[in-house]
């Protein structure tokens, strides 16, 4: 038991202790201006590690490494590192300093890397220096690139000075570091709740900024511009502003309201077809003043090729009514475009709306006051009416009950009071959907129960 507690102790120990050697290794990169900045990293294990370092200016920069061997040696490289065709690797000098080894007077543009027991499997990695004091971006002018700038990107422009901070990995393969930039501008956002587009400040961190461009902005706005972030880093940070571009990008949320349709008990519905008439309210909620030129139309399908029949054409306004009375299928269009026409906003698939037939039944018997709740009222079951009379005569010919909303219905009373049970008639004028008239005419019969106290009336 003892014995194997040593050997976990051990163990650890060695673990530990190869843990600090590793650490030990790492290159520690110092002098020039300021701190140098770790640029890039392979984050690749020690030997294979490759990571590069600027500095602001090449005064006292030097490179330190803890080796782990009493044999090793420094080496640079203009292209390529490693051994085979095209290395240009060359031994360089270097002094010790207690556990440290260093080496001074660098150029940059160049690779640094240490041997230990003349092997590549024991690298302390490879350290690129770029002096960056060599490659500050310098701007004299800066603007919003209009022609090169379109719906759904904005560019900038100016008079740049941006050279390329160009480096070798140890294979040889070029990379060039990329610039990132602070962008701020206005743009507008939807609310929440969809029924607005809301200013909003956008700070963007973005690469190489002249060439890739940025998120089209949906208000007009200036962009200051702030960096290159190694330039921060070094104190020596440069802030400019363009003037104000008019933005042409437009975006929508199409909002769809009901304003007038009956869901009511006795309507049969059919499919997914709603029941005439419909009185629908388009809106399109957009980055307005931006988005300024509006188009709508309604078509009716039918049954050619192409949209079908067009209902209507509105060319103005942020929002349309229309009510659909007649059967069919709808569909709906939008265009939206910016104040000058370059960009125009449509949805990936129209509206449509299908509006179902005329149908229309008529009960021939209820029993009012017998069981609260079932069929306990004279009610007609229909659909697309767009228009509806009804009248109930006693077998006298006096009026009982008229109404003209087909969702109504009559409740076996007059004046207040149930009618006597019997046969009664009603009269029905309506016009279907598809504008033709219905009439219908026929008798009614009320059931109750003799034990109903209510008073009855005769005519």
């Amino acid at each position: 038991m003892q014995r194997n507690f040593i050997r976990r102790v051990v163990g650890t120990l060695c673990f530990l202790l190869l843990i600090l050697a590793a650490h030990a290794q790492k290159y520690t990169v110092t002098g020039g201006k300021g701190t140098p900045l770790l640029a890039f990293d392979n984050k690749q294990p020690t030997s294979s590690q490759f990571q590069v370092y600027l500095v602001y200016g090449m005064d006292n920069v030097e490179i330190r490494y803890t080796p782990t061997s009493g044999s090793y040696q420094w080496y640079r490289y203009k292209t390529k590192a490693k051994a085979g065709v095209g290395s240009d690797a060359e031994k360089i000098s270097s002094v010790q300093e207690g556990s440290e080894t260093v080496i001074r007077n660098l150029e940059e543009g160049y690779g640094y890397y240490i041997l230990e027991d003349d092997a590549y499997s024991k690298a302390g990695g490879y350290v690129w220096i770029i002096d960056y004091s060599k490659y500050v971006f310098e701007a004299t002018s800066l603007y919003i690139d209009v022609q090169k700038s379109n719906c759904g990107k904005m560019y900038l422009g100016g008079d740049v000075d941006m050279k390329e901070m160009r480096y070798y990995d140890p294979s040889g393969v070029p990379g060039i570091l990329k610039r990132e930039f602070d962008v701020t501008y206005q743009t507008m956002d939807i609310s929440e709740d969809q029924t607005a587009y809301l200013p909003k400040t956008v700070t963007d961190t973005v690469e190489d900024i002249f060439t890739v461009g940025i998120e089209a902005p949906l208000c007009d706005t200036d962009v200051t511009l702030k960096g290159d972030l190694f330039a921060r880093h070094f104190g020596v940070e440069k802030t400019m502003t363009t003037g104000v571009y008019q933005a042409i990008a437009v975006k929508v949320v199409l909002k769809i309201d009901t304003l007038s349709y009956t869901n009511a008990t006795n309507m049969v519905a059919k499919g997914d077809s709603l029941s005439a008439p419909v009185e629908f309210n388009f809106k399109a909620v957009c980055n307005t003043p931006v988005a300024a030129i509006f188009k709508w139309e309604i078509y009716k399908k039918d049954g050619t090729e192409g949209k079908g029949t067009k209902v209507i054409d509105f060319n103005k306004g942020e929002e349309v009514s229309y009510i659909f009375n007649q059967n069919g299928t709808y569909t709906v269009y939008l265009s939206v475009s910016d104040r000058t026409a370059q960009c125009t906003w449509e949805p990936e698939d129209p509206v449509t709306i299908n509006i179902s037939d005329s149908f229309l039944d008529v009960p021939n018997a209820f029993s009012p006051g017998t069981s609260p709740g079932i069929n306990d009222e004279f009610k007609v079951a229909y659909r697309s009416l767009t228009r509806f009379k009804c009248w109930i005569f006693n077998r006298w010919g006096v009026q009982m009950y008229y109404w003209t909303d087909p969702s109504q219905g009559w409740d076996g009373k007059k004046g207040g009071k149930y009618v006597p049970p019997g046969v009664y008639f009603y009269v029905i004028e309506a016009t279907g959907s598809d504008g033709k008239p219905i009439k219908k005419k026929g008798s009614i019969n009320i059931f109750r129960s003799k034990s109903i106290d209510d008073e009855i009336i005769e005519e």
